[in-house]
């Protein structure tokens, strides 16, 4: 069980508003954090930095006593260089088992997050990454979305091509489901209709069945912990569209899916659903990151 974790910061309001909700984190046993802020070398250079630093400090110390205040043991760190390589760099050779950013739409939280740094942690990092979504509430006001009072770990949706990565993500879910706060996991595929059609079409019952079969055995699987509803759920259709649908009209509080999936290049070169998903979704998204061997 993950037990701590980096939270990425860039000091903005938006990740202000990130910090102060991030209490469901203890629901999946996580107690320890790292708050991490990384200004480029070029802020650092500026001849203002001395001043920026001093209100970047009193910045990642107020983000901590928040942190602090939901009861967990946080550590603040500042430190300076290209974002995403120093996320990555300092997740790897410290260990951590999880990395979690914010986003906000389809672009990463403000400042130095704003698009590009987070994704690049999205894609190149080889550590499990909790995405955890901002939005702009009734009141136009920002806040984080998908937590629910019945707790994010209420209904977890697992999202499966039948991968190696899949499979690697579905330890994962193991894991969770024996938390007290889980009570339904909806195991999900999508047959993609672009490798059926055309020539594929008269299979459809065949792969059906299979893939069928395949989601009981992972039902089974998870069948340890009696107090969880367990649910399989075969559609048709586009991964990425089905996914998004899926999330919306099954109230699911949290999702958990592979990286990549089949087919390591296209995944990487053309876009994979994870990431049309993780700009998309509303709810957090565990993402488990897959090499091209597992792929």
């Amino acid at each position: 069980m993950i037990k701590r974790a980096i939270v990425a910061t860039d000091l903005s309001e938006a990740s202000n508003v990130m910090v102060k909700n991030l209490g469901f984190l203890s629901d999946f046993g996580i107690k320890e954090l790292l708050l991490l802020q990384c200004p480029d070398y070029q802020e650092v250079a500026s001849e203002i930095y001395p001043f920026v630093a001093h209100v970047q400090t009193d910045t990642i110390k107020d983000q901590q006593a928040k942190l602090e205040a939901l009861g967990f043991i946080v550590e603040s760190r500042i430190s300076p260089g290209n974002a995403q390589k120093e996320i990555t760099r300092i997740a790897e050779e410290e260990s951590f088992p999880l990395v979690i950013v914010g986003s906000r739409g389809r672009s990463l939280i403000g400042g130095a997050f704003l698009g590009g740094v987070a994704h690049e942690v999205m894609l190149r990092t080889t550590k499990p990454l909790l995405i955890v979504r901002l939005s702009v509430d009734e009141n136009k006001e920002l806040a984080v979305a998908g937590i629910s009072e019945e707790g994010v770990a209420s209904h977890i949706l697992y999202a499966t091509d039948f991968s190696k990565g899949s499979e690697h993500a579905f330890h994962y879910l193991q894991e969770i489901v024996d938390l007290e706060h889980v009570k339904k996991v909806t195991l999900f595929h999508v047959q993609d209709k672009s490798r059926i059609e055309p020539h594929l079409v008269d299979r459809l019952d065949e792969f059906n069945k299979t893939d069928k079969d395949r989601l009981h055995e992972l039902a089974q699987r998870l069948e340890g912990s009696p107090s969880v509803e367990i649910e399989t759920k075969l559609v048709y259709g586009t991964p990425a569209t089905e996914i998004i649908k899926e999330l919306e009209v099954s109230g699911a509080t949290f999702l958990i899916m592979a990286k990549q999936g089949r087919g390591f290049f296209k995944e990487l070169f053309v876009g994979s659903v994870s990431h049309y998903v993780s700009r998309r979704a509303q709810i957090p998204i565990l993402m488990i990151p897959v090499t091209s061997e597992e792929a």
